[in-house]
């Protein structure tokens, strides 16, 4: 069995466990049971479960973009500690010298959310500095941040602004989210988006015009 293939089988191990107990209470040794591997080849492929749960979202999101998105649009991360440079994380998909179409991804990630909809409300329940919770502000965090460039194109915004800018409107799409999918009445999360999958980047676009005009003012 090759890598992927054991870490997907560990991975859908625990996906199953979490569908009958809570997640908190599922060890390592559950998983390695439930899968037929060993604790070895567990940490061989993953440091902790907190880390298997993120490669599962990874995983399910590159599943989705991959068929859902053309290669030229999808970004990857670059190599380096806790990354997975090998699955698209993200869509740039410019419609405009400084303009981007941010709906893709929106709804590429309600996609992979609803297609697993039990299991990810429980891990974005959780909480701390190692939850999928942290981990998707600080995945995205950045990449809005180079969006805001991109829309900035060679015009000035101080530093200050634009982490403010990408932390809050990062914060709105995955809070937004989050909310949904953990809400048990809400049948489809993205039933009262259209037509505004895009708001995150054309509200960008524009507050980013009304602030240049004022600066030149």
């Amino acid at each position: 069995m090759g890598s992927l293939d054991t870490m997907g089988l560990l991975g859908n191990s625990f996906i199953e466990l979490a569908e009958h107990q809570p997640i908190e209470k599922i060890s390592v040794s559950d998983i390695v049971a439930a899968s037929g591997k060993n604790r070895k080849t567990f940490y061989y492929h993953f440091e902790s479960k907190e880390h298997l749960i993120r490669w599962v979202f990874r995983r399910d999101l590159a599943d989705v973009l991959k068929a859902n998105v053309a290669d030229d649009d999808l970004l990857f991360e670059p190599e380096g500690d806790d990354s997975f440079p090998s699955l698209p994380y993200y869509v740039h998909k410019k419609v405009g010298v400084r303009s981007l179409d941010g709906s893709v991804f929106f709804d590429m990630l309600a996609e992979c959310f609803q297609y697993r909809r039990s299991y990810y409300a429980k891990t974005l329940r959780m909480s701390g500095p190692d939850s999928l919770q942290a981990y998707l502000y600080r995945l995205y965090v950045p990449a809005m941040a180079a969006d805001i460039r991109f829309i900035l194109s060679n015009r000035y915004l101080s530093e200050g602004n634009v982490r403010f800018l990408s932390e809050f409107y990062t914060g709105a799409i995955l809070s937004y989210l989050q909310h949904k999918v953990c809400d048990p009445t809400c049948a489809d999360i993205t039933a009262d988006v259209k037509p505004f999958q895009n708001i995150v980047h054309s509200s960008l676009e524009s507050e980013i015009k009304k602030q240049q005009l004022r600066r030149v003012l």
